[in-house]
């Protein structure tokens, strides 16, 4: 069995229209909630999201400081306007790493650390780092 790992940067707030944080960011969002919304995966969202991923990997091995570098190379040109957001609509930001791990002894253990470009752009813009792991 393989392990599987994403990472990605969200915006949570009270309420907002997640298109609103597209527009003036100029990204668009992989994935929003809107607060309130009824969905099979959320029951009842008590905040609105706005989030960016490059999706889930799967593999024997995990590399978190590779998954986080091609992230933030793509969030980089946006930190600016994601600070800028930030503040407009008064958000939270999140760096988020979800590992699901093989639990077979002999499989590899992911890879778990981010390197200097990654810090500064968690820093830069603000953002919390959150690490969920999970067994596979």
């Amino acid at each position: 069995m393989t392990s599987r790992g994403e990472v990605y940067f969200a915006m949570y707030g009270d309420a907002f229209e997640p298109d609103e944080i597209s527009a003036l960011v100029g990204l668009s969002a992989t994935k929003v909630r809107r607060k309130g919304e009824r969905r099979p995966d959320v029951p009842f969202p008590r905040n609105s999201s706005w989030e960016v991923s490059l999706g889930r990997v799967e593999s024997d091995v995990i590399d978190v400081y590779e998954m986080s570098a091609a992230l933030v190379a793509q969030l980089s040109p946006f930190a600016a306007k994601i600070v800028d957001a930030k503040t407009v609509f008064n958000l939270r930001c999140v760096f988020q790493v979800v590992l699901w791990i093989d639990q077979n002894e002999e499989a590899s253990m992911p890879a778990i650390g981010f390197e200097s470009p990654v810090i500064n752009f968690i820093h830069g813009v603000g953002a919390e780092i959150d690490i969920d792991t999970y067994r596979n």
